[in-house]
């Protein structure tokens, strides 16, 4: 089947992904019953891009997307489990907008990803440094 009558079931599975890789969204449309070839979502998300319905939020190395928030969000990606949330911050919306005035800058786009360790990963840390220190 033609990419192009796929991408408005590919576009419902990927809004309901919130953030999402492409191994997400094929595991996602198998476990529901529909038969979705790799190449089939990789072109569906091309034009979705290309039509800016979503970004990449992440680095090259891991392709990440999301649907396109008129309101400006942050992410933050645990770099041990792998889960990503968004956030909001005034504080940081009026640093951006307070530096593009002094450098005279035309802002065209932003991305920004914390990375850190989530609060489970954390635990889990801390109670595996707590069982090897006591033995």
């Amino acid at each position: 089947m033609r990419t192009d009558k796929w991408l408005s079931e590919i576009e419902k599975f990927a809004r309901k992904a919130n953030h999402f890789r492409v191994y997400d969204l094929l595991d996602l449309m198998k476990t529901s019953g529909i038969p979705v070839s790799r190449a089939t979502v990789y072109r569906a998300i091309k034009k979705l891009l290309s039509v800016g319905k979503i970004v990449q939020i992440s680095n090259e190395r891991e392709r990440m997307f999301e649907f396109v928030n008129e309101q400006i969000h942050y992410h933050f990606k645990c770099k041990n489990c792998g889960e990503m949330f968004e956030f909001f911050s005034e504080t940081i919306d009026n640093s951006i907008k307070e530096g593009t005035r002094k450098f005279k800058i035309l802002l065209t786009g932003q991305n920004l990803i914390l990375e850190g360790f989530c609060r489970s990963c954390c635990r889990r840390k801390n109670a595996k440094r707590k069982r090897n220190y006591n033995g």
